[in-house]
């Protein structure tokens, strides 16, 4: 916590959002399957 305390959240929040763009374009792209948790289990 002490991280947090003393420097910003901004590496977090950019990390978050690049891999969200990644995620969000492997199922565009339908290398990714937004469904396949389901069938995994």
């Amino acid at each position: 916590m002490k991280f947090i305390s003393t420097k910003s959240f901004m590496p977090f929040v950019w990390y978050r959002i690049a891999l969200g763009v990644v995620i969000i374009a492997l199922v565009a792209m339908g290398a990714l399957s937004p469904h396949a948790a389901e069938s995994a289990g």
